[in-house]
């Protein structure tokens, strides 16, 4: 069994052999050009303007990423809660319903899941135009379905006894559904709901450099003026935004909810649910410029018509998606492993707290003054944005955990890494993977990101093709992220499910 256990802890270090062809590319790409740039950009971090105009404009954009990146959020958690109830066993067990309703259901959440929320910003916003409630439709659709697929998971853990008994009092099968369904689906929203307020502030930043608003549109401008104070002023309004959203949110997180508060809960999600629809009607009604969207003559008349290079920019976008996966897997167990000290790991929580901050779109922007564009670039760009997230759940995972382990070993003359190899993280290594695996998801649908800034894989193509209306290289360019996305999240259930 202990052998079993370190083979996990050596799986979990294995990947940082991507380094090798990576760091050959990059030194062979780099030169100095960018250097008075990069120092510039790395000073104006301690330096960031402050005067009563920037905080005005920071104030204002931070209100119009407040409002994009909150509506969405409570969008996909009212319908993610209502499609997760949709695609459960649990629903169809009691509602009179054909079971072929589920599969559908989920066979069309499934499409929506796997094409990121940037891919969905580019797509609205050529076919309605740019508008604030483009960015916020834009992450409704992939949130709810992620949303979607963990209340539905969660729900399939009821037990069969549990339903027994509550459908043996004979009552309505809709309020027994009620009864099974909302203390778990409360649970699950407060769990892992609220932490998806983070993701939404995090995707409206990245959003606003393609148009949208919100304080990312602000970073982006100020970037490509080269005004590097400003823009850090903007990035520590974003800090501030989120580390506040987690300090309420955590708040809340720990409240009971009473009964007077439930019925409210329900009452505004049904007034939320209601005006989506009617605010959706009214876009498609008003917005709607066909103009933009010759998707009838284009699609099947040219459907294979291929985009250039296109199965070297799927191979590329595959190969993006497993380096960066290996840099977020092995980077924290790594740096944990160097050193214990205090003063160290407070240092690394910090940089792995701006990595989480900074869109990787910036990050990639930086790179670029001593790189060329390339795929090394990319997959350090968005290993690195994700180690950021690997690290922050390692490092509170380990926090939590027993130590005794660990001062037992180092007790006995067993030297401090060793102490934390043995000690600590091979109780974790298991439940790190498997989070892994499913931070392996994401990043798939994240290549999108650096692949457009980069100028290379599938959303560069996407890019190309959105911008000159050929829609049926769009539409071959999305079929082919999301298959990538669907298979990628098949081979990764299939890992999470060895490590259960």
């Amino acid at each position: 069994m202990q052998k079993f256990k370190l083979n996990h802890t050596v799986i979990s270090f294995l990947p940082i052999v991507v380094f090798i062809p990576i760091t050959y590319q990059l030194i062979n790409d780099f030169h100095l050009g960018g250097l008075e740039l990069f120092i510039d950009f790395v000073k104006s971090a301690v330096t960031p303007k402050v005067n009563k105009e920037i905080i005005n404009i920071s104030l204002t954009r931070l209100n119009e990423t407040i409002i994009i990146s909150f509506i969405s959020w409570i969008i996909s958690i009212i319908f993610g809660t209502i499609f997760g109830i949709l695609t459960s066993d649990i629903f169809y067990k009691l509602i009179r319903i054909p079971i072929f309703v589920k599969y559908l259901l989920k066979f069309i959440l499934n499409i929506i899941r796997s094409i990121h929320e940037l891919v969905w910003c580019l797509i609205l916003i050529q076919i309605f135009g740019i508008n604030i409630w483009i960015g916020i439709l834009a992450i409704c659709f992939p949130f709810i379905a992620i949303n979607a697929k963990v209340i539905s998971e969660q729900l399939e853990m009821i037990s069969v006894e549990t339903i027994e008994s509550i459908t043996s009092l004979n009552g309505d099968n809709l309020s027994s559904l009620v009864t099974l369904v909302w203390s778990p689906t409360i649970n699950i929203i407060k769990n892992f709901g609220l932490y998806r307020l983070e993701c939404s502030i995090r995707s409206t930043a990245i959003l606003g450099f393609f148009g949208i608003g919100g304080i990312g549109t602000s970073i982006f401008l100020s970037f490509q003026a080269l005004n590097f104070n400003e823009m850090w002023t903007y990035l520590y309004f974003i800090s501030f935004l989120i580390l506040f959203s987690k300090q309420i949110l955590q708040q809340f997180k720990l409240k009971r909810l009473n009964l007077n508060f439930s019925i409210l809960i329900i009452f505004v999600s049904l007034i939320i649910t209601f005006f989506s629809f009617c605010f959706l009607i009214y876009l498609l009604v008003n917005n709607y410029y066909p103009s933009n969207f010759l998707f009838s003559k284009t699609l099947f008349l040219n459907f294979f018509n291929l985009p250039e290079n296109f199965l070297k920019s799927i191979f590329d976008t595959i190969i993006l998606s497993v380096f960066a996966s290996a840099i977020a897997i092995s980077i924290p167990p790594i740096l944990l492993l160097i050193s214990q000290n205090k003063y160290f790991i407070i240092t690394l929580r910090l940089i792995a707290f701006i990595f989480r901050v900074i869109p990787p779109t910036i990050i990639i922007l930086v790179l670029l003054v001593f790189n060329q564009p390339s795929l090394s670039l990319a997959s350090i760009t968005l290993g690195f944005y994700n180690a950021g997230i690997t690290f922050k759940l390692l490092n509170d995972n380990l926090s939590e955990i027993d130590r005794n382990n660990f001062i037992a070993f180092k007790s006995i003359g067993i030297s401090n890494r060793s102490s934390w190899l043995i000690g600590l993280f091979i109780k974790q290594s298991k439940s790190y993977l498997s989070y892994c695996a499913y931070r392996s998801d994401i990043i798939i649908r994240e290549t999108t990101i650096v692949s457009i800034v980069g100028s290379l894989g599938l959303g560069w193509q996407l890019k190309e093709s959105l911008s000159s209306f050929a829609w049926n290289e769009v539409f071959i360019i999305v079929l082919s992220y999301s298959s990538i996305a669907i298979i990628g999240e098949l081979i990764n259930d299939k890992i999470k499910s060895k490590l259960i």
